[in-house]
């Protein structure tokens, strides 16, 4: 059965049946007729020779098993012909599995020779196996052959005589044996010489067994930079168009402890390679003292041990060459290993991202204080009340200006600003610089006390008595009502803290409202000559 419109070579499977359904170009390519085109996946491999219809076999069952994967792409002989084959997944079940697979087709001319464009190459292990299977082109990259199979043992020889494989190999073995492990995995395979081209392994577990270790998993292999530069005209060109972005290279000889600094690198610094010379220590010399920790630590931990990942991106400030402080944001990546996991390349990428982080900075700026005061604002205060510490003192003082309406309805906004700028200047000179103050709503704020409940009444107290004081002054009256909440051994919700501080805070506003509205009406009468009934709803 065929599709004759379509017009590339391709053809469908349908897991549910195993049906095959050809193009009229797909079976042109694989010297097939309509009328005797295979009907199945089986027949279609029964076409193969047996040793490729083997490794086919179990690429086909790591495709039913992947659900993380798009699909594979595999290379085989069929009529004589020398085929690629593209598989992508057309359709899903609910559960995520594929149902349907289209396979794209093209011929490749010569087997042995890489062609210039080569894609990754695939290959794919199941538990219980021997040895991994590999198609076509992870064997012409390894250098093990023309023909798909498993990496039998003369393979293993050839891949320590040729590559740094031991700590490769012992990495990729833990992986597959840890119960909780990492869903993907990526391992560089360097070359012993230096001509040589290092490999990207890429591994994605496909099914875990009941102890939770991998039972099947597949993944790709490809050449590294060589291959990600060829189709923009090779390393030269990919080398250029590093050069020209404003991004400092660096690589690190792990085992001399010499690294290699870009000249963007340098220049970003304000240096030159006879101020910043090609080792370790210029660049630690160059680390913030409060940033040190940080920098260093994380790309020492990921250098120890494998356990710690391959990559790490970290953001910190670096001295350059005139004495300011620049922020850099740092990305690198282990590119080979020994047998015992310690890295022994690496390299990254540093970026200047001074003017983003003053950006941040001003933006965070005004995000965490309240505009019109200048105390903290209410996100500042859920970010404080989210960092303090369990166990410890934490009381919540809620307090709430009275007569703000009137004061406003009665002499203009402005004098209502004026009004809670003077209550954020009494309130913050009873403030620790371990305590925060924030405006929470338009007449309301809160104190977070991180002290006994005994110190916390003696500051109430203190707030008392000056507000007390500043009603004996001609300027605009401050009237506060107060509640308190809050324990000395912590450990109260956040939102709970609040909740208990307004309530309590309601209950002393009821209170005192009759007295403090009276005094706020007196000044009102004074200072505009207007009479201000008694019972205006404002109040």
């Amino acid at each position: 059965m065929s599709f004759p419109t379509y017009s590339s070579p391709a053809f469908i499977w349908h897991l549910s049946t195993d049906g095959v359904i050809f193009c009229t170009s797909a079976l042109a390519m694989l010297g097939m007729r309509a009328d005797s085109a295979p009907a199945t996946m089986e027949d279609l491999l029964a076409c193969l020779p047996p040793r490729q219809r083997r490794f086919l076999r179990q690429q086909r069952s790591a495709l039913r098993l992947g659900a993380r994967l798009p699909g594979l792409t595999c290379s085989y002989r069929c009529n004589g012909r020398n085929i690629n084959e593209r598989m992508h997944v057309m359709r899903r079940d609910g559960a995520g599995r594929p149902r349907a697979f289209l396979a794209c087709l093209e011929l490749l001319e010569h087997l042995v020779p890489l062609p210039e464009d080569v894609e990754d190459g695939c290959w794919s292990y199941t538990r219980g196996q021997a040895m991994p299977f590999l198609d076509m082109r992870c064997m012409l990259l390894l250098g093990l052959g023309e023909a798909p199979g498993p990496l039998d043992r003369e393979g293993l020889r050839h891949l320590h005589r040729h590559y740094r494989a031991p700590g490769l190999l012992s990495r990729l073995r833990r992986w597959l044996d840890a119960s909780d492990g990492a869903e993907r995995l990526r391992l560089v395979l360097m070359p012993h010489r230096p001509q040589g081209t290092p490999l990207l392994l890429m591994a994605a577990v496909l099914a875990r067994d009941d102890s939770g270790r991998a039972r099947a998993v597949a993944g790709t292999l490809a050449p590294l930079l060589e291959h990600k530069a060829a189709s923009v005209g090779g390393t030269r060109r990919l080398l250029l168009a590093m050069s020209g972005c404003h991004d400092g290279i660096w690589d690190w000889d792990v085992r001399s402890g010499t690294v290699y600094y870009s000249q963007n690198y340098l220049a970003m610094l304000g240096h030159t390679p006879a101020t910043f010379p090609a080792e370790l220590g210029s660049w630690l010399r160059a680390v913030h003292p409060d940033d040190h920790e940080k920098a260093v630590a994380l790309p020492m931990k990921v250098v120890a041990s494998p356990e710690a990942g391959d990559a790490f991106v970290c953001t910190y400030r670096m001295r350059h060459a005139d004495g300011s402080w620049l922020w850099i944001l740092e990305r690198g990546c282990v590119s080979s290993r020994d047998s015992a996991g310690r890295a022994l390349r690496v390299v990254g990428m540093h970026t200047d991202v001074t003017a983003l982080q003053e950006e941040r900075d001003a933006l965070e700026g005004k995000v965490q204080a309240d505009p019109l005061t200048g105390v903290s604002s209410r996100y500042q205060l859920e970010r404080v009340l989210q960092k303090s510490a369990r166990g410890r003192p934490l009381y919540a003082v809620m307090a709430d200006v009275d007569g703000l309406k009137l004061v406003n309805d009665h002499l203009g906004h402005e004098a209502g600003d004026r009004l809670l700028r003077r209550t954020a200047r009494l309130l913050q000179t009873h403030v620790r610089k371990e305590d925060c103050l924030a405006r929470i709503g338009g007449d309301e704020f809160v104190i977070l006390f991180s002290c006994p409940g005994a110190v916390v009444r003696r500051r109430l107290a203190d707030i008392r008595q000056a507000l007390w004081r500043m009603r004996q002054d001609s300027d605009l009256p401050v009237e506060l009502s107060f509640g308190v909440a809050g324990s000395d051994g912590g450990g109260m919700d956040a939102g709970e803290l609040l909740r208990r501080a307004d309530a309590a805070m309601l209950r002393a506003k009821k209170r005192r409202r009759a007295a403090s509205h009276a005094r706020i009406r007196a000044w009102l009468e004074r200072h505009t000559g207007r009479e201000v009934a008694a019972g205006d709803p404002r109040l």
